[in-house]
């Protein structure tokens, strides 16, 4: 399930929603914006790819976050540590999971060359502050409502998308030390550098437009044509050179360019490059999602149930129908298709954040308690996620749990930068819960850290 945010920028927080144009003009004619997707299949198949990577580089691969930018564009960049940054634009637009993996080794090599960290003294401490609460900080603002598809916008001012853009820059000599790295992080884990050259010279061709019409990824990874030849000259030496894209790449990469383009693109377009007749799985996928935005579930249904027929455990084609079902407003039919989700594919916050929600609007008090479950391991998986904490208050209110409630509104209102809130909230839920319990010391915590957050707001 595509899932996106309202959010709203403020310095030393983050706004991650989703929207459109990150790094742009809104189509709404808004000021720039960065933006995020999250989804359950798309991150588990980019998480899968860059593992092999990162752990040749001497990363734990658990610790790597990957953040999907909701923009059209081709780019994707390092922020905050171990955070990689793709856009949808770089995903839809490639041609195979290896020029996507090639892109990761790329940015993991920026990673490993600390480059993030040497770029501080080019760079006014109060941009740094406000361009690294952007890009990691925990303020997002859930939209449950509406039918998937309708995106949220995070306001930014030019000046901070230029910050943003200079602090996102690196040298020619960076971008060199990363191919050097990338490659060789791609040849010790078995697979080969031509997908990061077939990207290289994709973009090759924009390099004499001006920088309006430029993708981003040129403005923020120079790129010349002996970066080129050095990948290439490398993959004459190589032993991986012609290896082949590891078992599911092929039919991975494709069914995550058809699910974003289903959810992205205007309907209009999605149906203009999908025909009726293509019977291949990123076709039906994306016309699926289509149909489903367009309110015509009884085909949705019928491509998606196709797709379940062909493989009937498969985690994400399930997770799809419950969201087909739940959307259209027939929550206890979607109860099923989650709960096999779930099965197929346990303990992922999304997933289990997905049918809890669901059991939760069904309004029957008999799910309360696996609802429950489910959203407490979702949040020990994930803690700022508003839209799980807005489930567990809904949850413990109708349990008649004031204090808890308390706290898990607490926990949503910082998630989403509401600090004013998020303090009144957690002052209630010390009120309501017992001295010394680890929910009254969380709430203490929130206090705290709302009120420095409302302190530092006002400069």
């Amino acid at each position: 399930m595509l899932r996106r945010f309202t959010a709203s920028v403020a310095i030393a927080s983050l706004i991650l929603g989703l929207a459109a144009n990150a790094y742009g003009q809104s189509e709404s004619g808004g000021g720039a914006e960065i933006a995020r997707i999250r989804d359950a299949e798309i991150e588990s198949d980019l998480r899968s790819w860059g593992a092999p990577v990162w752990q040749a580089a001497g990363l734990d691969p658990q610790q790597v976050q990957i953040v999907i930018v909701n923009d059209r564009q081709i780019n994707a960049f390092v922020a905050g540590g171990l955070n990689i940054f793709l856009y949808a634009g770089l995903l839809i637009q490639s041609d195979s999971a290896n020029q996507v993996v090639g892109v990761m080794a790329h940015e993991t090599g920026h990673i490993a060359g600390g480059h993030l960290a040497r770029m501080g003294d080019a760079i006014e401490n109060a941009e740094i502050i406000q361009i690294l609460g952007m890009l990691v900080g925990a303020a997002v603002i859930a939209a449950s409502g509406g039918r998937a598809g309708e995106a949220g916008m995070a306001g930014m001012s030019a000046g901070t998308d230029l910050a943003v853009r200079n602090f996102l820059s690196f040298s020619r000599t960076q971008e060199r030390s990363a191919d050097q790295a990338g490659v060789n992080f791609l040849e010790q884990s078995g697979q080969s550098a031509r997908g990061l050259l077939e990207f290289m010279q994709k973009l090759q061709t924009q390099e004499f437009l001006s920088g309006a019409h430029q993708d981003p990824y040129l403005r923020t990874h120079p790129l010349t044509q002996d970066r080129i030849d050095f990948i290439a000259n490398f993959l004459k030496a190589s032993k991986y050179a012609n290896a082949p894209p590891r078992p599911g790449y092929v039919e991975e990469h494709a069914r995550m360019r058809g699910k974003l383009i289903g959810f992205l693109w205007p309907i209009s377009r999605v149906f203009e490059r999908y025909k009726e007749g293509d019977n291949s799985v990123e076709s039906r996928y994306a016309r699926a999602v289509a149909y489903h935005r367009e309110s015509r579930d009884d085909q949705a249904l019928k491509l998606v149930d196709g797709l379940i027929a062909e493989h009937p455990d498969d985690a994400f084609y399930n997770e799809l129908k419950g969201q087909f079902l739940f959307e259209a407003g027939k929550v206890k039919e979607a109860l099923g298709p989650y709960e096999k989700a779930n099965k197929e594919f346990p303990h992922n916050a999304l997933l289990e954040s997905e049918l809890a929600q669901a059991m939760v609007e069904t309004g029957d008090s008999r799910y309360n308690d696996e609802a429950l479950a489910n959203l407490n391991e979702a949040v020990t998986l994930e803690s700022d996620d508003p839209l799980t904490w807005r489930m567990l208050a809904i949850v413990y209110g109708r349990q008649g749990k004031d204090g808890q409630t308390a706290l898990a509104l607490a926990e949503e209102f910082y998630a989403e930068g509401r600090y004013k809130d998020a303090r009144a909230q957690a002052k209630r839920a010390q009120q309501l819960l017992p001295y010394g319990s680890p929910g009254g010391i969380r709430a203490q915590d929130i206090e705290q850290a709302a009120a420095k957050a409302i302190k530092d707001a006002k400069g």
